[in-house]
């Protein structure tokens, strides 16, 4: 009975594996970065503002799939979003763009400027921006398109410049030439208007 009792625990520990005999432990795979709620940043240290989410009250005004489908750019153009100050910014490589040129340039950007209470709503773009302005036509608000910017030069061949407002709802547009014509650009310019809530 001895016997067996000392056999038994010997049997036991023979069926065991040698601690050499353990797989190694798992490596810990590298966690991959959380998708931002914006879907896609565009990652470049050297853009105004940071890289980033847009923040309100800019964010969801436009979405890159309105740009995409309104200026007829293909979805792999999109590079990703990112905020300067309050605007919020849409990067992308425009079809027909050397893949050299640099994407911090072909951008559609958006703001909302806050109107404080008691003050009276604008029915036009800031007289004090040196600029001068064009009526453009929209659907229940007031447009204007930028026809001269002497105090930047070059800027109005780049970019089409636009600003909207439904009372004390403002929206301001700035749209490069490479990504939308001037007719897209005023129909982003409607449909961010439309989204103010």
């Amino acid at each position: 009975m001895i016997r067996l009792l000392f056999v038994v625990p010997c049997l036991l520990l023979a069926g065991c594996p040698a601690g050499r005999d353990l797989p190694p432990p798992p490596t810990d795979e590298p966690k991959p970065a959380p998708t931002p709620a914006c879907g896609k940043v565009f990652q470049d240290p050297g853009v105004h503002g940071g890289s980033g989410c847009c923040l309100d009250p800019t964010a969801g005004l436009l979405k890159a799939e309105d740009i995409l489908s309104i200026c007829g750019e293909p979805a792999q153009s999109y590079l990703g979003q990112t905020r300067d100050g309050a605007a919020c910014r849409f990067h992308f490589q425009a079809s027909g763009q050397a893949p050299g040129n640099d994407p911090r340039q072909t951008y559609v950007m958006v703001s909302r400027p806050l109107i404080p209470t008691g003050t009276p709503a604008p029915v036009a773009p800031d007289p004090l921006l040196n600029w001068n302005w064009k009526k453009i036509p929209l659907r229940d608000a007031l447009g204007y398109q930028a026809a001269a910017a002497s105090s930047e030069p070059g800027l109005l061949d780049r970019e089409t410049v636009l600003w909207a407002g439904r009372g004390r709802r403002i929206v301001g547009l700035h749209v490069s030439k490479k990504v939308c014509d001037e007719h897209q650009a005023g129909l982003l310019l409607q449909k961010a208007i439309d989204a103010v809530p």
